[in-house]
């Protein structure tokens, strides 16, 4: 378990800064919304989110598929490392609009 736990981390690693780093230049480049305007925000983030994951497989799947071979190796299938960067990814990006949220109700 912790192996795959290792492996599941270096899959997210080489390409989840990207994943992350992107939507927060995009909210950056909004203005920095908090309140009730990051509220309105959030879908068109989930949504280009969604188009940057995309993305991410063509590329994974199109240009890096003799690394699949790596994890295959752990029983790690395609759709499982998917799956789980994603879930990851998601996770990582609802708490850093939490802790966004909550810090600009605590600077007021």
């Amino acid at each position: 378990m912790k192996t795959r736990l290792h492996l599941l981390a270096i899959f997210y690693r080489s390409f989840g800064f990207y994943l992350w780093a992107i939507p927060m230049a995009v909210w950056f480049a909004f203005g920095r919304p908090t309140g009730r305007d990051l509220y309105v925000l959030i879908p068109a983030l989930i949504l280009f989110k969604f188009f940057l994951q995309g993305i991410t497989i063509y590329i994974f799947g199109s240009r890096y598929a003799h690394l699949f071979f790596f994890y295959a190796n752990a029983n790690l299938s395609r759709r499982q490392l998917f799956f789980s960067a994603f879930i990851i990814d998601f996770v990582l990006f609802f708490l850093s609009m939490c802790t966004i949220q909550l810090s600009s109700e605590w600077i007021k």
